[in-house]
């Protein structure tokens, strides 16, 4: 019985994820967070204001997220 319903599970993976459109959003959430950290380090070392590295990243980063989502679904939707 059980190997019957891993089978299943196997075959229909939208069992398994509720909302498997969301993924792409998701990935790209985790990707923003990682590189805004990182561009906030690189912009305090050329800036030397931790308030101004903030700053600038926090407006690239709001653009940047928006174009990576179009993106990513552009490409999922279109297998570019």
């Amino acid at each position: 019985m059980l190997t019957k319903l891993k089978n299943f599970l196997k075959t229909d993976p939208e069992i398994i994820d509720i909302n498997p459109e969301q993924n792409n959003l998701r990935k790209v959430i985790y990707w923003r967070v990682i590189s805004v950290i990182v561009s906030i380090l690189i912009a305090y070392f050329y800036l030397g204001e931790l308030y101004d590295s903030f700053e600038m990243t926090m407006v690239e980063a709001f653009f940047l997220t928006f174009i990576h989502y179009v993106f990513e679904e552009t490409w999922s939707k279109y297998k570019l």
